[in-house]
């Protein structure tokens, strides 16, 4: 009975290893993560089945049945519960949440604006100094140089042209020592009037020297030749060029070209200067450079 009872448990032992073994063999399925699959009872998940007891020999008397040991799971050797476990499919678990990224909205596109551009500040354009010179009054030129003194040479031309030419309007013609002369026009009609005037743009001394080789003074009057005179030069685009300078005396050399028709060389012309008082004053007699 003994034997009976040790091949019994023997048989029992080997069925149990047999069944863990094919557990263990089992590839264990895991159900993919994206879909719920259904539950699938491992094979070895189930119950074994009751291993009946052998049947006694004939020689030998059938003990007592006692109640065979069943198998229960908890005697499942560890690994093969643990293959066991590991076959069977978990319940797949929700996919796990994507990390929450903040993501900033994309900027709205720049809506081109609607108002009207500002007008564009014009640059300053600094007027050339030859202009600049133009607002002060070439008789009340203060500082001189080789833009500034054209304008006086201007005013100082313009002034004898008027005196050589007896003023406007000119006088009363008469003969004298066997000449034809003519009186000027009252504004410049005595000598004093014609200093006065002339002194706006020269000296003195040279207003004076004019005055004497040119005009004649007859019953307190002035008169001159009836004749005009002149010349071609155009003084309006001379250059000048400073050739020497003191603090009141400076010399400029003028370069005064000819209209172009006639084809003559430029005249270079020395005018000198004297400062009068505050004021600068051409010093060279009229009928010298004109």
């Amino acid at each position: 009975m003994k034997i009976n009872t040790k091949l019994s448990a023997l048989c029992i032992a080997a069925t149990l290893l047999s069944v863990a073994q094919a557990a263990a063999a089992a590839p264990a399925v895991t159900a993919p993560a994206e879909a719920t699959q259904p539950d699938v009872a491992s094979p070895a998940a189930s119950v074994p089945a009751q291993v009946p007891a052998p049947a006694a020999s004939a020689s030998v008397k059938t003990p007592t049945p006692t109640q065979a040991p069943s198998a229960p799971a908890a005697s499942i050797p560890a690994a093969a519960a643990g293959s066991a476990k590991a076959a069977t499919p978990a319940a797949p678990s929700a996919p796990a949440p994507r990390p929450s990224a903040s993501v900033a909205p994309a900027a709205a596109p720049a809506v081109p604006s609607t108002a009207k551009p500002s007008t564009p500040q014009q640059p300053s354009v600094s007027a050339p100094a030859a202009a600049a010179v133009t607002s002060v009054k070439p008789t009340q030129l203060d500082k001189l140089n080789h833009e500034s003194a054209l304008p006086l040479v201007l005013e100082a031309q313009s002034r004898y042209q008027y005196a050589i030419s007896g003023g406007s309007p000119v006088g009363k013609s008469f003969q004298w020592n066997g000449k034809s002369y003519r009186y000027l026009s009252e504004d410049i009609g005595t000598k004093t009037k014609l200093i006065n005037y002339l002194t706006q743009a020269y000296t003195k001394q040279a207003s004076e020297q004019f005055v004497g080789k040119f005009f004649v003074e007859i019953n307190g009057k002035l008169a001159q030749l009836d004749a005009d005179s002149g010349n071609l030069l155009e003084f309006n685009r001379a250059t000048a060029k400073m050739v020497t300078m003191t603090p009141v005396k400076r010399s400029y050399l003028l370069t005064v070209p000819y209209p172009a028709e006639t084809k003559k060389a430029n005249e270079k012309i020395s005018v000198n200067f004297e400062k009068v008082g505050s004021y600068w004053k051409i010093s060279s007699a009229p009928h010298v450079i004109f």
